[in-house]
């Protein structure tokens, strides 16, 4: 009897443990169903309200184009620009 591919069956017995179909399938669906009660039951709370001050000091907002000078600063950082190097050359065959 020819055991399917993507299999986990339980050595020297010849037993079945899960397959990989069914396994994806399983997880598939307890991921949808836990993500729709979780939106049905789970309600939002108050965010906490600021000062007037605060917000018209300019202390709890920041501009778009202040947010993208973050990240270009970010991305500019020794150790990001070497994750970046590795990320885009390790599948490089020479």
């Amino acid at each position: 009897m020819p055991i399917a591919e993507g299999c986990v069956i339980l050595s020297g017995v010849n037993l079945i443990l899960f397959c990989l179909v069914g396994f994806l399938k399983f997880w598939s669906i307890t991921f949808v169903v836990m993500t729709t009660l979780v939106m049905i039951f789970k309600h939002e709370t108050e965010a906490k309200t600021h000062d007037e001050e605060d917000i018209l000091d300019g202390a709890l907002t920041q501009s778009v184009s202040e947010a993208y000078m973050q990240l270009w600063h970010i991305v500019h950082l020794p150790a990001v620009l070497s994750l970046i190097a590795i990320l885009l050359t390790y599948k490089v065959k020479v």
